[in-house]
């Protein structure tokens, strides 16, 4: 994929976060990216700027300054891609916008970058990541089995934005290769961007009810689909949805015939949410021990003799090295850890 967009030259102006994000991955396939940058802005550089900049050129232009315009212009007239993520409106008042550039350079794939679009009620609203994560229902699902819900720690809307332009400025430099070379205007919002995400589960609707989204509730509330506390105060992850995987997981605690309990959905026969053994044992889950007197195994990675291999662990009988670290079993058994097995 290094040289896929060799030849390409994109010219990026007034992006934010997302249209960075975009040409950073468009230089990694080969595309030469122009900044065009405002003196005195930034006044400092991030460490954003260091990762998202880097490979690409830059020359500060003011485009409210007839000569910088021209040179904007000659810039526009040799390039393949323009993004610019100004609010509606300050391209047309600048004299960059699309039918400006369009007619100077018909192949010119000019890509929009905008909060809501383009046009509608809601083009000149402030665009920032959280509100559409929070708007979207995304901050929801992703906080769906904590009590109160907390912000992230990621500009998720931001970078899945900047994949989704990235994403469709690609596919409409292929479109341009069979329309004998015409280019097209691109309006690409961060509140669709983020909507899409939520298509695998949040997609279907029947009868005016979100079917996909509760089904996709009931899925991560599954005792085997979860997150949770373990004994060293860190938290553990489980994904055993399949039988193979859900199996595993029992049989390690040697309830291997309950595994289809676990399996259930929130509001079924609850047993594995319960984190108990057989009666009399301790509570083994949340406690990350095994029967009284034996080692603990989440944090060692060993089984008591006799027992079988780990799932989570990946290590086998007590005395024999870690196999997570190093990948191997003793001479003879076969490689469990990265077979899933």
């Amino acid at each position: 994929m290094q040289d896929a967009l060799k030849g390409i030259t994109i010219l990026e102006v007034g992006v934010m976060t997302p249209g960075k994000y975009c040409g950073f991955l468009m230089t990694g396939w080969g595309a030469t990216s122009i900044r065009i940058e405002r003196e005195g802005f930034p006044d400092h550089i991030t460490n954003e700027d260091l990762l998202l900049n880097r490979g690409k050129q830059s020359i500060v232009l003011n485009l409210r300054d007839e000569a910088d315009r021209t040179t904007f212009l000659n810039l526009a007239r040799e390039a393949d891609v323009l993004i610019e993520s100004y609010r509606p409106g300050v391209t047309t008042r600048l004299g960059i916008d699309y039918d400006t550039i369009q007619a100077i350079n018909p192949g010119i794939i000019y890509c929009s970058l905008s909060g809501f679009g383009q046009s509608g009620d809601e083009a000149q609203r402030a665009a920032y990541d959280l509100i559409f994560q929070a708007e979207s229902g995304l901050l929801h699902s992703l906080n769906a089995n904590s009590p109160e819900p907390a912000g992230p720690q990621t500009y998720l809307t931001d970078s899945t934005t900047g994949v989704m332009t990235a994403f469709a400025i690609s596919a409409a430099l292929q479109g341009r290769t069979q329309n004998g070379g015409v280019g097209r205007h691109i309006d690409l919002s961060m509140q669709e961007s983020v909507f899409s995400l939520l298509a695998v589960s949040h997609g279907t609707m029947r009868e005016d009810v979100a079917i996909s989204g509760m089904e996709a509730e009931a899925r991560s509330k599954r005792a085997v689909f979860n997150v949770y506390s373990a004994g060293d105060g860190r938290s553990i992850v489980l994904t055993a949805l399949s039988e193979t995987s859900a199996r595993a997981l029992f049989r390690y605690f040697d309830r291997e015939e309950l595994w289809q309990q676990g399996t259930l959905r929130q509001g079924e026969e609850k047993l594995w949410q319960q984190g108990t053994l057989r009666q009399g044992e301790e509570e083994l889950w949340q406690q990350g021990t095994l029967r009284q007197g034996e080692e603990e195994l989440w944090q060692q990675g060993t089984l008591r003799q006799g027992e079988e291999e780990l799932w989570q662990q990946g290590t086998l009988r007590q005395g024999e090295e870690e196999l997570r670290q190093q990948g191997t079993l003793r001479q003879g058994e076969e490689e469990l850890w990265q077979q899933g097995t």
